[in-house]
């Protein structure tokens, strides 16, 4: 029988912080965090039964690991993204020492030991101008996860074997890395009264076995006009079905969205409604009968678990990646910001289950025949790399599922780590009898 997570857990709701509209969503986390810090200290003082032994953050929590200096506790911290994006924020203060210049604008990749190197345009969005605030932000982040007491990240042995070698060598740091992924949230079961999850699947029920292309760039990013126009022409030049999961185009492209993704949505998913539609090309009403758009909202791991579903055109955000491998789905590998460009280069590279959209530096847009080329790559049957590339997904779909059984790499090292942390608290508490 599985725990009660709310008698076990004690949620705290810190209040909420006012941050410039004006910034870049990584700085607005940074602020936050900043300014959490004299409401979590309160928080943690008035805590004596039991009295917190261990401090876990996720990468922007790091900015409060001051907090458990003063409370006397030891400090985790969890990477929600690859291992890769570990051992290149743990080498970017050496690098901030070391590189003259800007990083993007260096001839040579980017060095790692014992990792491999990373093209500076591909570099974690932070890194790309050193006199932004986000720049000197993310150093700070960076410097106190050189101060932990040990690393855990979602990722698993086979994904990143050779990243997680080099982490564990010593080369780079000595602070001890357990890979404990994939971690993904399981499909929501199915709801009877849940008329916009039945209506994705009762569609997809209908389709070929791997006929369908799943196309979804995450809640936070909102799609050009221009851009929303080209994929929805790249998609007709596929030929292929499509489940397209998509928020109202923008005048410009960004993520402004990230932080307030869910808010004030209207229909929740499909059917769609006509206010939110109205805002579309007219190259996106000529796909209507061709596939299914679902407005805001999809149930995508339902979706990427589908027997219909045969390829994943995605941004590349990590816990995507996680769940296109967790469902032994091949992908075209569309990143837009943050560590995505990273990921699709271990994606198309490293281990081989997907195609990367040939971008140039200077467009602003995706063209349709670079989509329609890209997707039909991983589609079509008959396409040799595409064979190998389902190939692949599907044995790490298999290696993944492995992970966490009784005994598997990852369940053992969450076992470890489970294990370090009661020593942490009991020596914590011993220390504590002693005074």
């Amino acid at each position: 029988m599985k725990p009660d997570l709310f008698n076990i857990i004690h949620v705290i709701h810190l209040p909420p912080i006012d941050v410039p509209t004006n910034t870049n969503t990584g700085t607005k986390l940074a602020i936050i965090m900043r300014e959490l810090i004299p409401h979590l200290c309160h928080e943690l003082s008035t805590m004596t039964s039991p009295k917190p032994t261990i401090l876990i953050t996720d990468l922007f929590g790091s900015l409060v690991m001051p907090i458990a200096e003063k409370f006397n506790m030891s400090k985790f911290v969890f990477f929600s993204s690859s291992a890769w994006n570990v051992a290149l924020a743990l080498h970017t203060p050496t690098l901030d020492e070391v590189v003259e210049g800007e990083y993007r604008d260096q001839k040579q990749c980017i060095q790692i030991p014992g990792c491999n190197p990373i093209r500076p345009c591909d570099l974690f969005t932070p890194m790309l101008d050193r006199n932004d605030q986000l720049y000197h932000e993310y150093l700070q982040i960076c410097e106190q996860i050189r101060k932990v007491d040990g690393i855990f990240v979602n990722t698993f042995h086979e994904l990143e074997a050779k990243t997680i070698a080099a982490l564990r060598s010593g080369t780079i740091s000595k602070i001890p890395v357990y890979p404990i992924g994939p971690l993904i949230r399981e499909a929501k079961k199915q709801n009877c009264d849940d008329e916009n999850r039945n209506y994705v699947i009762d569609w997809l029920d209908k389709q070929e076995e791997e006929s369908v292309i799943y196309v979804s760039f995450g809640s936070g990013y909102t799609m050009s006009h221009e851009q929303v126009k080209e994929l929805a022409l790249g998609l007709e030049l596929s030929g292929k079905k499509f489940v397209w999961s998509l928020t109202s185009p923008s005048t410009k492209a960004g993520d402004d969205h990230y932080l307030t993704a869910g808010e004030d949505v209207e229909s929740n998913g499909v059917p769609k409604s006509q206010a939110s539609i109205s805002v579309f090309p007219d190259e996106f009403y000529r796909m209507e009968g061709k596939g299914l758009m679902v407005m805001d909202w999809a149930p995508q791991l339902e979706i990427l678990k589908h027997s219909s579903t045969g390829g994943f055109l995605s941004h590349c955000g990590w816990n995507s990646v996680l769940e296109s491998v967790s469902c032994g789905v091949p992908i075209v590998a569309w990143p837009l910001f943050a560590d995505q460009m990273m990921n699709a280069e271990i994606i198309a590279k490293d281990i081989g289950i997907g195609v990367r959209l040939n971008v140039t530096q200077s467009a602003n847009v995706v063209g349709s025949e670079e989509i329609a080329k890209t997707i039909c790559k991983i589609m079509d049957k008959e396409d040799i790399e595409g064979c190998a590339m389902r190939k692949r997904v599907k044995e790490l779909k298999h290696i993944a599922e492995k992970a966490w059984s009784q005994d598997g790499p990852s369940f053992c090292e969450m076992s470890q780590m489970t294990n370090a942390f009661v020593r942490i608290s009991q020596s914590v508490r011993h220390m504590g009898c002693d005074q």
